[in-house]
């Protein structure tokens, strides 16, 4: 059961976010004025692997490295779309609150680079195999191209249940990008929604699938994802 939730936080990380991909092609697509027209649906593929380690009890390090490959709609896209390398700490000051602070380095296709910092407050409430929470996070992106900063808050209603008597655990949620720039062009960046499954294989070993989508506006986006984590935990 712990396992199964450690492996369900560092899904919320992946972007440690599981956001990632769909967020790099919010912010490299211009944001849409006035009426919309008919939005392009793309679709594309993430694979993730983390390492994370007690350091002591509620005081956990990470490292991440997220894969991210080209939307699938798009003839004779290339393979690779972006990397995205984080490293953070989390801490757990009571059972029902988690506080995680993290670096992410991303590198994109035509060698676009970005730095990423991220802080995230997530209380949640625990009643017979389910668990609600509601995370928080602020995210500041600078991107090396043009020298521009990006500031959100990303706010995401989540439900888990640990599936009794087995090693799975499955979740559900919905996520809102809400830009903190002065004048946005529109009230929202984007809505995202998703679902997964995650096993816990050994002490040592917990495998994840999810599905996301999401809209912006000025796009749809499919994502299906693979992740692995390897922990030593306390």
């Amino acid at each position: 059961m712990k396992k199964i939730t450690l492996l369900l936080f560092t899904l919320c990380v992946s972007s440690v976010g599981l956001f990632a991909a769909e967020d790099q092609h919010h912010q490299a697509a211009p944001k849409a004025r006035g009426v919309e027209t008919e939005k392009p649906t793309n679709m594309g593929s993430e694979v993730d692997v983390y390492v994370e380690y007690d350091v002591v009890k509620n005081v956990t390090l990470f490292l991440g490295e997220e894969f991210y490959l080209s939307n699938f709609l798009t003839p004779n896209a290339p393979l690779f779309d972006a990397s995205y390398t984080s490293v953070g700490v989390n801490y757990k000051p009571h059972p029902r609150v988690s506080l995680l602070g993290a670096y992410e380095f991303q590198y994109l296709a035509g060698d676009e680079m970005r730095h990423r910092l991220k802080l995230m407050v997530t209380p949640n409430v625990k009643f017979g195999d389910f668990t609600l929470s509601l995370r928080e996070r602020f995210q500041m992106t600078y991107s090396m191209a043009d020298q521009s900063y990006d500031w959100l808050l990303r706010s995401r209603l989540r439900l888990d249940y640990m599936i009794p008597s087995t090693p799975l655990g499955t979740y559900i949620y919905a996520e809102m990008y809400n830009p903190l720039e002065a004048n946005p062009a529109c009230w929202y960046d984007m809505f995202g929604y998703g679902a997964g499954l995650d096993w816990v294989i050994d002490d040592n070993n917990i495998l994840g699938l999810f599905y996301e989508f999401s809209h912006s506006v000025d796009s749809y986006y499919h994502l299906i994802g693979v992740a692995y984590v390897l922990g030593w935990w306390k």
